[in-house]
């Protein structure tokens, strides 16, 4: 090495010392090819990380429904509850002379989450109250409305896969009821209007420990009829289906806690080292993660003399929280800049799962790039509490896929890859 680049050797390495002497810096590799000196940072730790929950799941404006009831060591509680207003699909006055045979509801599978295998029961009940949007035309998870506590319908059930629905045969004297006033001039089945007034919707619950079953808004009541002096074969039916309706959303009642969250606050940025270790992105729970760089000033430091080439965040899953059937981790997450109070300011894009590895679950996790999250930080002021917000993409359904990440090894652990280059 000529005597000039080893004395710049020297000088950077003596510089350098002097940076990184917290432990959340390590030493920088130090590369030289020809004239161009090339540095590189690796593992900087000194993070501040969060799991942020949030109640307010809007579930009017997804395309299907839910129901069910699951817990498990990881997230805890779930309890979908579906609210179901019907609609016309085309006007009908009932025959004076039609007989009732049977009534039943029909759920047609959109998808279905964790174990299929136990059998549960499933109770209906009448909705006593019209569902209600707010100003900006949305229904919370959260919510609920008035309904008859007397089941209407009570049916063992199983998912069975081969099969597209799930059916449940509702209570004769409710039905009859119904169908006596779609008879006549003042027919309950001419329009959607009139069917709600008398009519105001159904509710699903389920209290046995069963997968969480999306259905389609294809699913409907239908009336199985008969006209006793009609020659033709077979009975008549008339069908109410949830498409027609004024609308429809997924009651959860959730309860977090778990192995690693013990009575979790909801709108809290809940420390990492308050939940063994480890943070959580999931859209049924309402989980989020924010990241903050509470010693900003040590890149403030280098940056005076290197540049940022590149950076990257590391987030491993933590081994035995996920697999490809029951537990399936989410393919993407966006990655956003917030202020203190976890308000969007900046969307930096998504991100896709970087590394799959079920069988030893040792190099499962996420790299996502985040040089504009570090830009945007150096040029703040130093005491500026912006942070990184890592939350799953919004979807057409409720779905059970999310994120269990922790540290797993010093191989393997949070951190974020720096490259650095000297400005001169």
């Amino acid at each position: 090495m000529p005597n000039k680049y080893l004395l710049l050797f020297l000088f950077i390495s003596a510089l350098l010392t002097g940076c990184f002497e917290n432990d959340t810096l390590t030493e920088p590799q130090i590369v030289t090819d020809g004239e161009t000196l090339d540095l590189r940072l690796f593992e900087y730790t000194d993070l501040d990380l969060y799991t942020y929950f949030n109640d307010s799941l809007v579930t009017n404006t997804l395309s299907t429904f839910t129901l069910g009831h699951h817990q498990d060591n990881y997230r805890g509680t779930i309890n979908a509850s579906p609210y179901l207003q019907f609609g016309i699909t085309s006007s009908t006055q009932v025959e004076d002379e039609a007989k009732l045979d049977s009534t039943v509801l029909v759920l047609f599978y959109e998808t279905y989450h964790y174990d299929t295998l136990p059998g549960f029961d499933v109770n209906v009940y009448e909705l006593l109250e019209k569902l209600e949007v707010d100003d900006d035309d949305n229904i919370y998870s959260y919510q609920s409305f008035d309904y008859n506590a007397t089941p209407i319908g009570t049916q063992a059930m199983r998912v069975v896969p081969h099969r597209d629905s799930l059916t449940i045969t509702l209570s004769q004297d409710f039905s009859q009821m119904l169908f006596e006033q779609g008879k006549g001039k003042n027919s309950i089945f001419k329009s959607t209007d009139d069917l709600e007034e008398v009519f105001k919707g159904l509710v699903l619950q389920t209290l046995d420990n069963s997968p969480l079953v999306s259905f389609t808004e294809s699913s409907y009541i239908g009336f199985y009829y008969r006209i006793p002096s009609d020659l033709d074969e077979g009975n008549k039916i008339l069908k109410l289906s949830v498409e027609n309706g004024s609308g429809k959303f997924t009651h959860l009642d959730i309860d977090r806690n778990s192995q690693f969250y013990t009575s979790p606050e909801t709108y809290q940025n809940i420390p990492i080292d308050e939940s063994d270790g480890v943070i959580m992105a999931d859209q049924i729970m309402g989980a989020s993660i924010r990241m903050e760089l509470p010693n900003i000033h040590e890149l403030l430091e280098i940056a005076d003399d290197y540049f940022i080439t590149s950076a990257s965040l590391r987030l491993p899953l933590k081994p035995n929280t996920y697999d490809r059937y029951f537990n399936t981790p989410i393919t993407t997450v966006n990655v956003w800049i917030v202020d203190k109070k976890n308000l969007f300011l900046y969307n930096l894009g998504s991100a896709t799962l970087t590394s799959w590895d079920e069988q030893f679950q040792e190099k499962t996790f996420y790299e996502i790039p985040i040089k504009g999250f570090i830009d945007y930080k150096l040029a703040q002021d130093i005491h500026n509490e912006d942070a990184l917000w890592i939350s799953v993409p919004s979807s057409t359904g409720i779905t059970t896929s999310g994120l269990m990440l922790s540290s797993i090894s010093d191989e393997q652990k949070i951190k974020i890859d720096i490259t650095f280059l000297p400005l001169n």
